[in-house]
């Protein structure tokens, strides 16, 4: 199975949020060592949620898809939402497991397993909300 499918293409043209939120959100920035792709996120939390984001985004196909499903998801998340999201994400890029049917959103990433070195990038658009918590 080929990484770069319509859908991931598709998805790419997706995200939501793009754009810098005005002071006083939070902004982090998370970086993929091995390709370079990088998202910077402004955030507002309240109550240890996700109340409102804007982020920008420079990632390949894989990171774009990501970044769509996650962003279209993440308001009203706190950080056992996003920690949870990532450990699954995680695995299934790792293994041949199973989504558990609370995530099969995730299910048009499964391609991604087969470019271990754009992993990173999948998982950044999890890894920047996760610095902001």
């Amino acid at each position: 199975m080929l990484p770069y499918t319509a859908e991931i293409f598709q998805l790419s043209t997706e995200i939501p949020h793009l754009g810098h939120l005005p002071p006083p959100a939070l902004t982090v920035t998370a970086v993929s060592p091995v390709c370079g792709s990088r998202i910077t996120l402004s955030v507002r939390l309240a109550a240890g949620r996700v109340e409102r984001f804007a982020w920008e985004v420079e990632a390949c196909a894989l990171g774009q898809a990501s970044a769509a499903l996650i962003g279209k998801r993440v308001v009203g998340w706190g950080a056992t939402e996003i920690n949870e999201t990532a450990q699954v994400l995680e695995t299934l890029l790792k293994s041949a497991d199973p989504l558990p049917d609370a995530y099969d959103w995730l299910a048009p990433l499964i391609p991604a397993r087969a470019v271990p070195q754009r992993h990173g990038s999948v998982l950044l658009p999890l890894r920047v909300f996760q610095k902001a918590f």
